[in-house]
């Protein structure tokens, strides 16, 4: 399984294009598929599932949400990670 650490994207580099009025804020739109998983930036806490299932590991614990459900992370705490669940994408959007 890789592991991608999208730290440099979620910190707005590369996400707003010369002249764009985009703010480096906007959520991140990423989508997961079977053999990948996703480590967040400790900065970084709101996941929503927009399509798919998503298994989301942290400090030890483990949280299922499906499409439609959001989580937030308690400050502080270790990056979470995230990774698809029944061998479909998963699209997440992240804050």
């Amino acid at each position: 399984m890789s592991t991608i650490d999208i730290a440099l994207l979620l910190n707005g580099v590369g996400r707003q294009a010369a002249g764009s009025s985009e703010s480096a804020d906007a959520p991140l739109r990423v989508v997961i598929v079977e053999g990948e998983a996703l480590r967040l930036p400790r900065s970084r806490t709101s996941i929503r599932v927009l399509a798919g299932s998503a298994w989301i590991t942290q400090c030890g614990e483990d949280l299922f949400l499906k499409a439609g459900e959001a989580m937030t992370a308690a400050a502080g705490t270790d990056g979470a990670v995230v990774s698809s669940l029944r061998g479909q994408p998963l699209l997440l959007e992240v804050r």
